[in-house]
């Protein structure tokens, strides 16, 4: 049976924030694929003389643009006694429950979260130079809640929005109405664990010249196949392309994905140092 919760039952509104429509990275390559369309589908019609193919120059900008409307996330509300969620509209359309009551709370405490595409990028999540401060909830039902507020104007440096502070004040004050804290449930770390997490979650997610030379060897990998391809005679097909665009690419690839891996490793003692500061600051009792 699906879970409903009357949005009556919430009170009434205290704070409402509107997310971006789509990430400032999207909206860029939506805008970067629209003028590779509207320059090159008459480039290519005065070329070669015939449109028989058209409809693939515009598959990649319309596919950007359903992505970006399905992924457009709805508003994040505080209400007296509960939160609606920023959930994307797929999600909504396919019935994600939203609404949730102050006793399906379990954690609230501020999360860092990379902006857009950074989190494939080892230069920047490296360094953390891209990360913004949100709100993580951690639900009774084992869902968990990231809720972002990335500025209008990309901010390459980290600290407190404006609509975060407003939300985390909000909030602060209706779970004191409700006499709760923000962290009900969270492990007791000691002092030598923390320690260990922060110590790992400072390291670089990969060593600098490792990303030079994977970026890099592309241009040193697929030259050199090519050559060999040519000396022995191997014939450059579709297949043969193929292979050698892969072989290239695969470091690339290689690397983004370990990166990508470690950012979730180091966001999850992000995560857990965060919870336990949030906690220990509202139980100083337990403390000392």
């Amino acid at each position: 049976m699906a879970r409903v919760v009357d949005p009556e039952d919430l009170g009434g509104p205290r704070f409402e924030f509107r997310p971006l429509p789509a990430s400032p990275i999207v909206i860029a390559l939506f805008m970067l694929t629209l003028f590779v369309v509207l320059v090159g589908l008459p480039l290519s019609s005065l070329s070669r003389g015939n449109l028989d193919l058209w409809w693939l120059w515009i598959v990649p900008p319309l596919a950007l643009l359903g992505a970006m409307l399905l992924g457009r996330p709805g508003a994040f509300r505080v209400y007296d006694n509960g939160v609606e969620l920023p959930l994307p509209l797929w999600q909504r359309l396919a019935g994600v429950p939203r609404l949730y009551a102050m006793e399906e709370i379990v954690n609230v405490y501020p999360r860092l979260y990379y902006v857009a595409g950074a989190l494939l990028s080892p230069f920047a999540a490296s360094v953390g130079t891209v990360e913004h401060l949100g709100l993580n909830l951690d639900l009774a039902d084992g869902r968990e809640v990231v809720v972002k507020f990335t500025p209008g104007i990309p901010r390459f440096s980290q600290g407190q929005e404006e609509g975060y502070r407003m939300a985390a004040e909000e909030l602060r004050a209706v779970f004191r109405e409700h006499d709760r804290p923000w962290v009900s449930r969270v492990r007791d770390y000691g002092p030598e664990e923390i320690d260990r997490m922060k110590r790992a979650a400072a390291r670089p997610l990969m060593p600098f010249p490792v990303i030079v030379l994977a970026f890099f060897a592309p241009v040193a990998i697929i030259p050199l196949l090519y050559t060999a391809f040519t000396a022995l005679a191997i014939p450059l097909d579709a297949a043969g392309l193929a292979a050698l665009v892969t072989a290239g690419l695969a470091p690339v690839v290689a690397m983004l994905l370990t990166s990508w891996r470690r950012s979730r490793v180091r966001h999850g003692y992000l995560k857990e140092i965060a919870k336990h500061t949030e906690w220990r600051r509202e139980t100083p009792a337990k403390a000392t």
